[in-house]
């Protein structure tokens, strides 16, 4: 696991610093590899033990102050039956420096002339698509698509805990990012998806999933491509001729618990559909569905609470570094 080999490194390096001989300057790490390969080995597999402890240690902490032991086992069982699926947000792409939704879309407004303050009220309020489609319709013909075409087809180095995702999810992921980050680190790691379904191709997963394929579902389609692309209030209306299209994808993607990570799941199209699903059939008839999130100083607690039960949706909260705790609930959630 590479991913974690780099952090060894710079521990090392903060630790020891530079190897000095006379004016020359090595890295410890390649100073320890090439005259003790096994001692080498030996010490990074030391330090991946101590780091495992300590996330395990960690994740308890989380999970004693907000007092959800009870869910994160119910979760458990979920993912020890091979029940569950990752449900992927923009946030394990930021580490990778990857610019957020929100943000990629106010720094493209400064390309425009429309109003800051009548756009920033749209964001407040959730209107992403809406916002997205007055940037596309404000801009010259082919401009929005250039922009987000460079700003998430792009391969940057891959950082953070998405780097774990293939040594603990191996069937299928779900995302709604239009970056390449989850599948590179799929690749990386030597467990490349078999399949790649698009948009509303997502109908096919529970057949997949029944023919044993690795899946990777990229629900809004991605940056390099127009087909089954989704990000503008037309793209959406498009794609989606009408409600029960929409409906019928989510179902498709809701036969298995979902784990949201590094979602707001504030105001959101798929959370909305989720509800109605389960306003339909019975919240006895649907999966559970979880969600590792951050529980921010301007949060209402219990309303928030209220909103993601409405869509059987569960949060497991933290409160301290999003990167820190998520592999910590992670490591607890695959140790064996």
């Amino acid at each position: 696991m590479e991913y974690l080999r780099e952090i060894f490194h710079q521990e090392l390096l903060d630790e020891i610093g530079m190897v000095e001989i006379r004016n020359f300057q090595f890295l410890p790490d390649i100073v320890l590899k090439r005259l003790e390969p096994q001692g080498y080995e030996d010490s990074f597999s030391e330090w991946l033990e101590e780091r495992k402890q300590s996330n395990l240690e960690y994740s308890k902490e989380i999970l004693k102050s907000q007092n959800l032991f009870q869910r994160f086992n119910a979760l458990k069982e979920l993912y020890k039956s091979d029940s569950v699926i990752p449900f992927v947000g923009a946030g394990l792409s930021t580490t990778s420096e990857y610019i957020g939704w929100t943000d990629f879309l106010r720094t493209i407004r400064h390309e425009t002339d429309y109003p800051e303050c009548d756009f920033e009220a749209l964001l407040n309020s959730g209107k992403y698509e809406e916002a997205a489609q007055i940037l596309y319709d404000n801009l010259p013909n082919g401009a929005f698509l250039e922009q987000v075409e460079s700003h998430f087809d792009c391969k940057k180095p891959l950082k953070g805990i998405v780097q774990r995702l293939p040594f603990i999810f191996k069937r299928a992921v779900i995302t709604t990012n239009f970056d390449s980050v989850v599948k590179r680190c799929y690749e990386e790691a030597l467990y490349p998806f078999e399949e790649e379904l698009l948009g509303k191709e997502a109908l096919n997963l529970p057949r997949l999933l029944g023919a044993n394929k690795r899946v990777l579902v990229k629900l809004h389609g991605k940056a390099s491509s127009s087909h089954n692309r989704v990000f503008t209030k037309f793209e959406y209306d498009s794609h989606y001729s009408n409600s029960e299209e929409l409906r019928s994808v989510i179902k498709a993607l809701t036969t298995k618990s979902l784990l949201f990570l590094g979602c707001s799941l504030t105001v959101d199209r798929t959370v909305q559909e989720i509800k109605d699903i389960v306003q339909e059939q019975g919240i006895e008839s649907v999966p559970r569905h979880y969600a590792f999130l951050k529980l921010r100083s301007t949060d209402n607690k219990i309303q928030r609470n209220k909103q993601l039960n409405e869509a059987n949706i569960y949060p497991i909260w933290y409160e301290d570094d999003h990167e820190e705790c998520v592999e910590a609930l992670l490591e607890l959630l695959a140790e064996e």
